[in-house]
Protein backbone atom coordinates (compact mmCIF):
# COMPACT_ATOMS: atom_id res chain seq x y z
CA UNK A 1 0.00 0.00 0.00
CA UNK A 2 1.27 3.38 -0.95
CA UNK A 3 -0.71 5.72 0.73
CA UNK A 4 -3.91 6.09 2.74
CA UNK A 5 -6.30 9.63 3.38
CA UNK A 6 -6.72 10.49 6.84
CA UNK A 7 -9.93 12.29 7.47
CA UNK A 8 -10.11 14.58 10.43
CA UNK A 9 -14.12 15.33 10.78
CA UNK A 10 -14.21 18.22 13.28
CA UNK A 11 -17.16 18.86 14.80
CA UNK A 12 -16.44 22.11 17.50
CA UNK A 13 -14.86 25.03 16.95
CA UNK A 14 -11.13 24.42 16.52
CA UNK A 15 -7.81 26.71 16.50
CA UNK A 16 -5.01 25.86 14.31
CA UNK A 17 -2.15 28.47 15.07
CA UNK A 18 -0.49 30.34 13.00
CA UNK A 19 1.77 32.46 15.15
CA UNK A 20 0.49 35.31 14.38
CA UNK A 21 -2.45 37.77 15.69
CA UNK A 22 -4.56 40.29 14.35
CA UNK A 23 -3.55 43.57 16.18
CA UNK A 24 -5.88 44.69 19.37
CA UNK A 25 -8.75 42.86 18.20
CA UNK A 26 -7.27 38.88 18.04
CA UNK A 27 -4.16 37.82 19.99
CA UNK A 28 -4.09 34.89 17.44
CA UNK A 29 -5.19 33.70 14.30
CA UNK A 30 -5.58 30.78 12.51
CA UNK A 31 -3.25 28.98 9.89
CA UNK A 32 -4.04 29.73 6.60
CA UNK A 33 -3.05 28.25 2.66
CA UNK A 34 -2.89 31.14 0.47
CA UNK A 35 -5.92 31.14 -0.54
CA UNK A 36 -6.97 32.11 2.82
CA UNK A 37 -8.84 29.13 3.62
CA UNK A 38 -7.92 26.81 7.11
CA UNK A 39 -5.18 24.30 7.01
CA UNK A 40 -4.34 21.85 10.45
CA UNK A 41 -0.48 21.08 9.65
CA UNK A 42 0.91 17.86 9.04
CA UNK A 43 3.29 18.15 11.56
CA UNK A 44 0.20 18.85 13.79
CA UNK A 45 -1.07 15.48 12.82
CA UNK A 46 2.00 13.82 12.97
CA UNK A 47 2.60 14.63 16.50
CA UNK A 48 -0.81 13.68 17.32
CA UNK A 49 -0.57 10.36 15.69
CA UNK A 50 2.93 9.66 17.21
CA UNK A 51 1.70 10.34 20.51
CA UNK A 52 -1.37 8.16 20.40
CA UNK A 53 1.37 5.03 18.73
CA UNK A 54 3.53 5.97 21.93
CA UNK A 55 0.90 5.47 24.42
CA UNK A 56 -0.58 1.77 22.66
CA UNK A 57 3.12 0.64 23.61
CA UNK A 58 2.80 2.26 26.87
CA UNK A 59 0.02 0.16 27.34
CA UNK A 60 1.29 -2.97 25.92
CA UNK A 61 -1.26 -3.31 22.76
CA UNK A 62 -0.95 -6.18 21.20
CA UNK A 63 0.98 -5.76 18.45
CA UNK A 64 2.66 -2.22 19.37
CA UNK A 65 6.18 -3.25 20.42
CA UNK A 66 8.14 -0.63 21.73
CA UNK A 67 9.99 0.61 18.77
CA UNK A 68 6.68 1.13 16.42
CA UNK A 69 6.47 4.56 16.71
CA UNK A 70 10.13 5.56 15.91
CA UNK A 71 10.02 3.01 13.07
CA UNK A 72 7.12 4.93 11.34
CA UNK A 73 7.37 8.70 12.67
CA UNK A 74 11.08 8.46 13.74
CA UNK A 75 12.39 9.68 16.90
CA UNK A 76 16.15 9.33 19.28
CA UNK A 77 18.32 6.85 18.78
CA UNK A 78 21.56 6.01 21.22
CA UNK A 79 24.15 3.59 19.92
CA UNK A 80 27.70 3.06 21.40
CA UNK A 81 26.82 6.47 23.92
CA UNK A 82 25.98 8.95 20.99
CA UNK A 83 22.16 10.02 20.38
CA UNK A 84 21.17 10.70 17.66
CA UNK A 85 18.00 11.15 15.53
CA UNK A 86 16.01 8.36 13.52
CA UNK A 87 14.16 10.01 10.45
CA UNK A 88 10.51 7.59 10.05
CA UNK A 89 9.31 5.67 7.58
CA UNK A 90 6.24 7.98 7.04
CA UNK A 91 5.17 11.59 6.24
CA UNK A 92 1.55 13.40 6.87
CA UNK A 93 0.20 15.73 4.68
CA UNK A 94 -1.36 18.84 5.87
CA UNK A 95 -5.04 18.50 6.32
CA UNK A 96 -6.96 20.46 3.48
CA UNK A 97 -10.86 21.07 2.24
CA UNK A 98 -11.86 18.96 -0.31
CA UNK A 99 -10.19 20.13 -3.60
CA UNK A 100 -13.57 21.20 -5.15
CA UNK A 101 -14.81 23.27 -2.38
CA UNK A 102 -11.13 24.86 -2.19
CA UNK A 103 -11.87 25.68 -5.88
CA UNK A 104 -15.28 27.64 -5.26
CA UNK A 105 -13.75 29.23 -1.98
CA UNK A 106 -10.69 30.80 -3.81
CA UNK A 107 -12.85 31.65 -6.90
CA UNK A 108 -16.38 32.33 -7.23
CA UNK A 109 -17.50 31.69 -3.49
CA UNK A 110 -14.76 34.00 -2.17
CA UNK A 111 -17.19 36.49 -0.50
CA UNK A 112 -18.18 33.16 1.86
CA UNK A 113 -14.86 32.70 3.55
CA UNK A 114 -15.23 34.97 6.40
CA UNK A 115 -18.40 32.35 7.49
CA UNK A 116 -15.89 29.75 7.99
CA UNK A 117 -13.97 32.14 10.98
CA UNK A 118 -15.12 33.24 14.53
CA UNK A 119 -13.53 35.10 17.18
CA UNK A 120 -13.55 33.46 20.84
CA UNK A 121 -12.69 35.97 23.92
CA UNK A 122 -12.26 35.33 27.31
CA UNK A 123 -11.17 36.94 30.46
CA UNK A 124 -9.82 36.09 33.80
CA UNK A 125 -12.03 36.99 36.46
CA UNK A 126 -11.25 38.41 39.95
CA UNK A 127 -12.35 35.67 42.30
CA UNK A 128 -12.92 37.80 45.35
CA UNK A 129 -15.62 40.44 43.26
CA UNK A 130 -16.35 38.42 40.50
CA UNK A 131 -14.82 40.91 38.01
CA UNK A 132 -13.03 41.08 34.97
CA UNK A 133 -9.05 41.35 35.80
CA UNK A 134 -7.72 44.39 34.10
CA UNK A 135 -5.45 43.91 31.01
CA UNK A 136 -6.88 40.22 30.83
CA UNK A 137 -9.61 40.15 27.79
CA UNK A 138 -8.00 37.34 25.08
CA UNK A 139 -9.49 37.07 21.47
CA UNK A 140 -8.50 33.95 19.40
CA UNK A 141 -9.77 33.47 16.00
CA UNK A 142 -11.15 29.94 15.49
CA UNK A 143 -12.38 27.89 12.66
CA UNK A 144 -16.28 26.47 12.44
CA UNK A 145 -16.13 22.96 12.32
CA UNK A 146 -15.64 21.03 9.18
CA UNK A 147 -14.19 17.96 7.31
CA UNK A 148 -10.82 18.40 6.15
CA UNK A 149 -8.52 15.60 5.25
CA UNK A 150 -4.86 14.51 5.04
CA UNK A 151 -2.59 11.92 3.00
CA UNK A 152 -0.40 9.60 5.03
CA UNK A 153 2.41 7.57 2.88
CA UNK A 154 5.75 6.08 3.08
CA UNK A 155 9.03 8.62 2.67
CA UNK A 156 10.21 7.88 -0.78
CA UNK A 157 12.99 5.30 0.05
CA UNK A 158 12.02 4.56 3.45
CA UNK A 159 10.06 1.07 4.25
CA UNK A 160 7.41 0.76 6.77
CA UNK A 161 6.16 -2.33 8.20
CA UNK A 162 3.56 -3.97 5.78
CA UNK A 163 0.53 -3.53 9.02
CA UNK A 164 1.49 0.07 9.29
CA UNK A 165 -2.67 1.21 7.86
CA UNK A 166 -3.56 -0.88 10.74
CA UNK A 167 -1.75 0.09 13.40
CA UNK A 168 -2.55 3.67 12.66
CA UNK A 169 -5.94 2.85 12.32
CA UNK A 170 -6.05 1.00 15.66
CA UNK A 171 -5.10 3.92 17.16
CA UNK A 172 -7.50 6.51 15.90
CA UNK A 173 -9.64 6.42 18.77
CA UNK A 174 -7.19 8.17 20.75
CA UNK A 175 -7.06 11.02 19.08
CA UNK A 176 -10.29 12.89 20.75
CA UNK A 177 -9.26 16.78 19.49
CA UNK A 178 -6.98 18.42 17.08
CA UNK A 179 -5.40 21.94 17.19
CA UNK A 180 -4.47 24.41 20.22
CA UNK A 181 -6.79 24.16 23.59
CA UNK A 182 -8.26 20.60 22.78
CA UNK A 183 -8.09 20.33 26.62
CA UNK A 184 -10.33 23.42 27.17
CA UNK A 185 -13.24 21.51 24.67
CA UNK A 186 -11.54 22.98 20.90
CA UNK A 187 -10.91 20.39 18.46
CA UNK A 188 -12.97 17.69 19.05
CA UNK A 189 -12.75 15.36 16.16
CA UNK A 190 -13.07 12.04 14.68
CA UNK A 191 -10.38 9.92 12.45
CA UNK A 192 -10.96 7.92 9.91
CA UNK A 193 -8.64 5.93 7.52
CA UNK A 194 -9.72 5.45 4.03
CA UNK A 195 -6.98 3.35 1.20
CA UNK A 196 -5.85 5.60 -1.62
CA UNK A 197 -5.25 5.08 -5.30
CA UNK A 198 -1.16 6.37 -5.56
Amino acid sequence: MTAVELTIDIRSYWHAGGGRGAGAVLDAVVHRDPDGLPVLPGRHLKGLLRDALRRAEAWGWEGFETDVTRRLFGGLVETDGTRYSEPGTLRVSDATLPAPLVRWLAGPGREHQPALFRGLYATAVEHESGTARDKTLRGVEVTVPLALTARVEPIPGRVPPDDWPRLIERVLPLVEAVGAHRSRGLGRAVLRLAEVNP
